[in-house]
């Protein structure tokens, strides 16, 4: 979602459109055993992206734009040699972050004068009537980006299923109207800009549904919002990783999500770090890998936390991952 302010509205900025590369398909990653959520982390792909606007071949294998034009980010669309990172990872026009399952995530408007973005997919199989459906799905709020810098946060990112889809094959498709409720959504304002937010609960299925759409599906009434930073934007922008439905509360990475104030938080400190850090708020085994995915430490958490000596370790990123029943990821960073 690229716009510029003109004649006193906000209007889609054509996005510069780069050669194409090979085709490729990245290694597919289900993100959990029985997930109904087919490419549930967006890394496979017939190209890699080279335009915004969720157009052409610029966008995840089994997923389409339902709503206007949200965006699709992958770190090999940094690889084109055009000069546009507008749509890379981990620095693109709205934001800075790494994928949180992978290298590539999507991204959309969830707040700004009713404007909104969607994105959806046909399940691999329909939902079955009376089945309890454990739901997830990692949110984390954009700014900083190099084009457009959001600079608010709304509550709402969500999911909800529904019996036909609306996909848009152009600029222009059916509209979706508000519906006010959704099957999962964050009821409280997601505010965190470095760590991926995990969204979750379960719900009773009312119905055979056939597709999943991703977004804010509450008109702005109804939204709560948090302005963040900077005096203009007054747009929320979110992106989404590692989304889950599934019949077992096995298949997905699942708490009772953030609107329960009982739900474990884990608690990285100090952060940035040069020798040590603390780690505390949960339990059970935990590893730490690079941003390449390579695994540097491994150990447990006890009710009392743990301290990791950091001599020797290389500065940069890393991500602490939970490995227990309850999964959690937080990123730190080491400065020596």
């Amino acid at each position: 979602m690229l716009y510029h302010w003109m004649n006193g509205g906000w209007r889609p900025k054509a996005a510069r459109l780069a050669g194409c590369c090979s085709l490729f398909i990245a290694p597919f990653v289900d993100y959990a055993q029985g997930n109904l959520v087919p490419n549930a982390s967006f890394e496979e792909h017939w190209n890699c992206p080279v335009q915004s606007g969720f157009t052409a071949n610029s966008k995840p294998l089994h997923w389409e734009k339902w709503l206007w034009s949200p965006e699709y980010f992958h770190s090999c669309a940094g690889t084109l040699g055009t000069g546009d990172s507008l749509i890379s990872v981990p620095l693109n026009g709205m934001g800075f972050q790494y994928g949180f399952d992978g290298d590539a995530y999507l991204g959309m408007a969830t707040y700004k004068d009713n404007f909104r973005e969607y994105v959806g997919c046909e399940l691999l199989e329909p939902l079955v009537v009376g089945q309890t459906y454990h739901l997830s799905f990692h949110a984390n709020m954009a700014t900083g980006g190099t084009y457009w810098n959001p600079k608010w946060a709304s509550n709402n990112v969500g999911m909800l299923f529904t019996m036909e889809h609306n996909i848009w094959t152009g600029l222009s498709g059916p509209p979706f109207s508000f519906r006010n409720y959704a099957h999962l959504h964050s009821t409280e304002v997601i505010t965190d800009t470095a760590n991926w937010t995990l969204v979750s609960g379960t719900f009773i299925a009312d119905s055979a549904y056939r597709y999943l759409v991703l977004g804010n599906f509450f008109e702005d009434a109804l939204t709560d919002t948090v302005h963040v930073a900077g005096p203009t934007s007054s747009a929320a922008y979110y992106f989404i990783d590692g989304v889950c439905v599934t019949a077992g509360p096995a298949g997905c990475p699942f708490t009772t999500g953030i609107a329960a104030g009982s739900v474990p938080i884990l608690n990285i400190w100090p952060n940035p770090a040069s020798d040590r850090i603390h780690v505390s708020g949960m339990e059970g085994p935990f590893e730490v890998v690079d941003l390449l995915g390579r695994k540097v430490y491994q150990g447990r958490l006890s009710r009392d936390g743990a301290a990791l000596d950091l001599l020797g370790w290389p500065s940069g990123q890393y991500l602490l991952r939970m490995m227990g029943e309850m999964k959690h990821t937080k990123r730190f960073v080491v400065m020596h």
